[in-house]
């Protein structure tokens, strides 16, 4: 072998070397962009049964329609409380003698 071959056979090996590394690059990123897209795809499957009401649902079942402002406003069918009666005078007391 000659000096000229020895070169162009190592010229050879390097350029393969080259396109083994970039087809195995290829070959990693499509790999990995398919695994991402199938784990999303799984991952929306797993948390859609166990996700919750959202924020302002769970906030107004808190707190009520009004929300945290009006908490304590009076609703419908509340309790009133004793509705005082109106005020009668007392008969007056007599006096038996005895």
């Amino acid at each position: 072998m000659t000096p000229a071959e020895a070169i162009e056979a190592a010229e050879l090996a390097e350029a393969e070397s080259r396109y083994r590394s970039q087809v195995g690059r290829l070959m990693f990123e499509a790999g990995r962009r398919e695994a991402e897209a199938e784990m999303a795809a799984q991952w929306s499957r797993v948390t859609a049964a166990t996700r919750g009401p959202d924020l302002a649902e769970i906030e107004e079942r808190r707190w009520g329609p009004g929300g945290r402002e009006h908490f304590a406003d009076p609703r419908p069918g509340d309790y009133p409380g004793c509705v005082p009666s109106p005020r009668q005078p007392e008969p007056e007391l007599e006096l038996e003698a005895g």
